[in-house]
């Protein structure tokens, strides 16, 4: 069984003990403010290697480098632009991800082959002592099987890897509870672009840099994604999830079925588990993944929730739940 060890910030056995693992080449899957990561060392390919098989995850799809400040992010890339340089003296530590030109330091498996590399110093304190005791950049992407829930706390964890993980630091829940918003500044001279919306909305971003893009969409199957998070079908429980309108009418399909909805309960058929959500695009960003994974354990096999609002407070929430209820590919 997979070890799992309580830690709580810099200076614990736990953190020296992880930190040897990672030197190592193993997998530590530790917490950061947002999601937990499965953690390797970042410039070993045979480590991060590890990662892609562990999660079952596509050559096509980078992963992210986290560091612990911004000369080690700087030592990472060809190219450190002004902007770079404002939004990580607001952000960082915190949940945006910076996509930049990568250095030939930076293996091209966590690259998934591109020439960019995507870059972000966590705001958690074992994340952090991690990193330091570690003294090199982590390959850290949620620490989930590809395609399903990502983790919000370590049980999370052991459900979906199991044995596939060496040890797994436990600090308790994320805070945030959504991947970090991913901001791509690798063309100098073209303007920024919002890969992946997250915790970090474009107008705190268009208020550093001006106007800010915002990629829609899906990349194709096979492509080289320039950033995770951009594939069709990611995030999802293994209930079906289906999204409706506020308020909309269902009937029993058989089997456990759960109603999710937003400021308050329509009238629902005997049978139907109705859960009820806060109008408010942060606390449903903290709660959904956990409250996904605990309809999963429940054994619901399908869960209706209704579409939030179309602002860009809920940008991010949207984002993930379209994602998550994409129809499965073989």
């Amino acid at each position: 069984m997979t070890r799992l060890l309580q830690a709580g910030g810099p200076g614990e056995p736990a953190i020296a003990e992880a930190a040897a693992l990672l030197a190592a080449g193993g997998l530590v899957a530790f917490p950061t403010e947002t999601v937990y990561g499965l953690g390797a060392d970042g410039l070993n390919p045979e480590a991060v290697a590890r990662i892609y098989a562990a999660k079952g995850r596509p050559a096509t799809n980078p992963v992210i480098l986290h560091v612990a400040d911004v000369a080690q992010a700087q030592a990472l890339v060809t190219h450190w632009p002004a902007e770079a340089q404002r939004l990580a003296e607001r952000f960082w530590p915190g949940p945006l991800t910076l996509v930049l030109p990568a250095a030939d330091t930076v293996p091209a498996i966590v690259r998934a082959g591109g020439p960019s590399v995507a870059l972000r110093c966590p705001a958690h304190p074992v994340a952090l002592a991690l990193i330091r005791a570690v003294g090199r950049p982590l390959a850290a992407p949620s620490a989930n099987r590809s395609q399903h829930l990502s983790p919000t706390c370590a049980a999370h964890v052991a459900s979906s890897l199991g044995e596939a993980v060496d040890l797994i630091l436990d600090a308790g829940p994320t805070s945030s509870g959504l991947e970090s918003t991913i901001l791509d500044l690798s063309v100098p001279g073209v303007r920024p672009r919002i890969l992946r919306p997250g915790p970090i909305p474009p107008a705190e971003l268009e208020a550093l840099l001006g106007p800010v893009d915002l990629w829609r969409g899906a990349v194709a199957p096979g492509a080289i994604q320039a950033a995770p998070g951009m594939a069709e079908r990611h995030y999802a429980p293994r209930a079906q999830l289906r999204l409706v309108a506020p308020g909309t009418g269902i009937r029993s399909l058989g089997g456990r079925t759960a109603y999710v909805a937003l400021g308050a309960l329509p009238p629902l058929p005997a049978g139907i588990l109705g859960v009820l959500l806060p109008l408010d695009p942060e606390q449903v960003g903290i709660r959904l993944y956990a409250l996904l994974h605990e309809l999963d354990e429940a054994g619901f096999e399908r869960v209706f929730m209704e579409q939030p609002p179309d602002t860009e407070a809920w940008l991010a929430v949207r984002d993930r739940l379209g994602r998550a209820s994409a129809k499965e590919t073989a």
